[in-house]
């Protein structure tokens, strides 16, 4: 059977830049579609400071492209260029 995704809230469009970091709703997995206009560097942080878990670092994706990112509910997204984020979950 094939996976499925679950929408669990709006997409949200996210601007450029560490000022604009977002939780996505405290979302556990977040399906992220660069809409910048060219390569976006995604990076997930924990805001403590304390990375004690894995999940903290970035990604490079290009334009027009979808990953699904999954991170702690606390730690936050960001990119250097504008994207949109969904609140995302898996079923069968």
């Amino acid at each position: 059977m094939a996976q499925r995704t679950l929408i669990l809230a709006a997409e949200v469009s996210v601007a450029s830049g560490v000022g604009n970091s977002t939780t996505v709703g405290s979302a556990k997995c977040v399906r992220v579609f660069n809409s910048s206009g060219s390569d976006l560097t995604v990076t997930v942080t924990d805001p403590t400071g304390a990375n004690t878990k894995s999940g903290a670092g970035s990604i490079s994706m290009p334009d027009n492209t979808i990953e699904f990112i999954e991170k702690e509910e606390t730690f936050t997204i960001h990119g250097n260029g504008a994207f949109k984020a969904t609140k995302v979950g898996f079923t069968n």
